[in-house]
């Protein structure tokens, strides 16, 4: 990889406050755990509509509380809900969210342990197409980001550069991106391009 240009066209973060959600059904909305009520929330924030649209989910852990849920069910009662097991799949929150905004285009998701952030972003710009990626953490804290990025330049559009890490710098949080810094991980730097 020598490099790769891209265009943020929006972005949102949350730690947990501020979740709106009456957009979504009721019955839906109960069917979502913390990580997925605050990863659709930061979804539905930066969605333009757009049903062709491309879908990246990261998550290091995914549905983390309801697989220990699924555990404890097994161990007492010899037996998993088929309920549990549907909205325990690390796909679930992506799924549920193509569903609810009728996307028909192909969605990944990724886990790839401390670089899931990271490796989900690469994955989502090598699209090379407009896509919308979501990154969740559920683990010691609910956050999640999600980025709307293509290949063209739309209004108030920002241009990235992404760039090998070939001096291993250290990594950074992309919250120092959001910030103004460079977004650093071991793989590549993300740099703003203008």
């Amino acid at each position: 990889m020598n490099s790769v240009e891209f265009f943020i066209y929006k972005h949102a973060f949350s730690q947990g406050e501020n979740i709106d959600l009456s957009s979504i059904p009721m019955m839906t909305r109960r069917k979502l755990s913390p990580a997925g009520k605050i990863a659709m929330s930061t979804m539905l924030e930066v969605y333009d509509g757009d049903k062709n649209t491309d879908l990246v989910y990261a998550s290091r852990y995914g549905e983390l509380e309801r697989v220990v849920k699924l555990i404890k069910q097994q161990i007492e009662e010899n037996e998993i809900s088929p309920t549990g097991f549907s909205f325990s799949v690390h796909n679930s929150t992506i799924g549920l969210f193509s569903l609810l905004e009728n996307i028909h285009n192909k969605y990944n998701s990724v886990a790839a342990g401390e670089n899931s952030f990271s490796s989900g972003l690469l994955d989502a710009v090598l699209n090379k197409t407009k896509t919308l990626f979501c990154y969740a953490e559920s683990v010691d804290r609910y956050e999640s980001v999600s980025l709307l990025i293509g290949p063209e330049r739309v209004e108030s559009s920002t241009k990235v550069k992404i760039i090998p890490n070939y001096k291993k710098l250290p990594a950074n949080s992309f919250s120092d991106f959001l910030k103004g810094a460079d977004y650093i991980c071991p793989l590549y730097i993300m740099t703003r391009a203008e």
